[in-house]
C-alpha cells in the first residue's frame, strides 16, 4: 500500500510541475541538477533543495536566486531544483508535492509563495525545512527572511544629494503604492538626502500599479517640472518610464533591486539593491551550518543583502561623472557605519510620527 501511495504521489508531483511550470526547457534547473563535479564527502550529498517561485524569465529578483541556488550546490553537493509557478494554486500544489517527496529544504521566493507555504508547512510540519524570502507569515515551522530596505534607501538618498550637488533642493520619488511597505523606502531616502542637504524638500507620487511605465513617466515629468533634479524610481516594472523621462528631460534617477544602471542612459546613477543572490547563499550557508532556526530574520547592509551600486556593489557600467571618488568614499563610509551599527536604522518611526515630529 505504501509503495502504491508513493507512486501515486510521485506521479501527481510530475504532473503538477509540468502543468503549472511549463515544459522542461522553461525550468531547466527543475529537471537537471547543477553541474558540480565531484560531490563525494560534501555535506549536501544525497540531499535536495528546491526554490519555488513565479516564472523566472528576466526578473532579476528571481534570476539571482536561481544562480545562487546552483552555485551553492557546487559547494555543498545537493541537487538543486527550481519550480516555476503560474498562479497561487500551482504554488500550493507544488510545495505540497515537494513536501511529500521530503525535500530537505523548500525555499519560497517572493510574496506569492507565502500563503501556500503557510498551508503546506502546517499540514506537513516535519516533512521539510521551510523558508520564505521577502515575505512573512505567522508560522513557527517557517523561517521568514525580510529586509531593511530603509538602509539601501538611505544610501540612495545620500547619493542623490551628492549627485544634485546643491543645484536644487527638491527631490522626487515615484512609487507603486502608498503605505507601510513604501514608507520604509521613503523614510530612508529622505533621511539620506537630508544627511547631505538639510534644506531638502520632497514630492512623492504613486502609480498604484506594479507595471505602469506610462504613468510612472508622467509622474516623473511632473516632479521634474516642480524642480526635482533627482527622482528615485521605486515603481517596479514602471521604472522604465522614469528612466525614459530622465533621459529625455535630463534629471537623475536610480533603479531598484538589481543593477539597473545603463551605459546608454547616464542619468541612472545607481540602484538600490535587494541582493537576493546573497540572500539565498546566506540561507543555504545557515542551513548547512548546524545553527538553523526558524526565527524570523531581517537582513540589511551588514548581511550583504541590501546596498547600492557603486557603493557596496560594483557594476559593469561606467559610473556617472556626477559622482566623484570623494563622493563614493563618503558613501562607502555611510555603508560602513550601517554595517557596524554606528548608524542604526533598524528602528524607525511610523509615517504619522515622522510627519508629526
Amino acid at each position: 500500500m505504501k509503495k502504491t501511495l508513493a507512486l501515486i504521489l510521485a506521479l501527481a508531483m510530475s504532473l503538477s510541475l509540468l502543468t503549472a511550470c511549463g515544459s522542461k526547457e522553461e525550468a531547466p534547473a527543475e529537471e537537471t541538477p547543477a553541474e558540480g563535479g565531484e560531490t563525494a564527502g560534501l555535506p549536501g550529498e544525497g540531499m535536495k533543495i528546491a526554490l519555488v517561485c513565479d516564472k523566472v524569465g528576466t526578473n532579476m529578483f528571481l534570476v539571482q536566486m536561481v544562480d545562487a541556488l546552483n552555485e551553492a550546490a557546487e559547494t555543498y553537493g545537493y541537487e538543486p531544483y527550481v519550480v516555476e509557478c503560474a498562479d497561487t494554486a500551482a504554488f500550493e500544489d507544488n510545495i505540497r508535492a515537494l513536501a511529500v517527496e521530503e525535500y530537505d529544504l523548500i525555499i519560497g521566493g517572493g510574496w506569492a509563495a507565502g500563503d501556500p507555504m503557510n498551508k503546506v508547512a502546517t499540514e506537513f510540519p516535519d516533512a521539510s525545512t521551510y523558508c520564505l524570502i521577502d515575505t512573512e507569515v505567522d508560522n513557527d515551522n517557517i523561517k521568514c527572511i525580510g529586509y531593511r530596505e530603509q538602509e539601501g534607501a538611505y544610501l540612495i538618498g545620500a547619493l542623490a544629494a551628492l549627485t544634485v550637488d546643491g543645484e536644487s533642493h527638491m527631490y522626487g520619488g515615484v512609487h507603486c503604492t502608498e503605505g507601510p511597505g513604501s514608507w520604509k523606502y521613503r523614510y530612508g531616502y529622505m533621511e539620506g538626502v537630508k544627511s547631505i542637504d538639510p534644506e531638502a524638500k520632497f514630492v512623492f507620487n504613486y502609480t498604484n500599479s506594479f507595471s505602469d511605465p506610462a504613468k510612472a513617466k508622467e509622474l516623473a515629468i511632473q516632479q521634474y517640472e516642480q524642480g526635482c533634479l533627482f527622482i528615485n524610481s521605486a515603481a517596479a516594472a514602471g521604472g522604465d518610464g522614469v528612466f525614459e523621462a530622465a533621459k529625455e528631460k535630463g534629471f537623475y534617477t536610480s533603479g531598484q533591486d538589481a543593477d539597473q544602471t545603463d551605459a546608454n542612459n547616464p542619468y541612472i546613477v545607481s540602484t538600490q539593491l535587494k541582493d537576493t543572490y546573497q540572500t539565498l547563499l546566506n540561507v543555504v550557508d545557515e542551513f548547512f551550518s548546524g545553527n538553523w532556526t526558524n526565527d524570523t530574520a531581517v537582513w540589511g547592509v551588514s548581511e550583504g543583502a541590501i546596498g547600492a551600486v557603486y557603493v557596496t556593489h560594483e557594476s559593469e557600467n561606467p559610473r556617472s561623472e556626477r559622482l566623484s571618488d570623494e563622493d563614493i568614499a563618503q558613501l562607502q563610509q555611510i555603508a560602513e557605519d550601517l554595517r557596524t551599527g554606528a548608524l542604526d536604522l533598524k528602528e524607525y518611526p511610523t509615517e504619522e510620527e515622522y510627519l508629526a515630529g
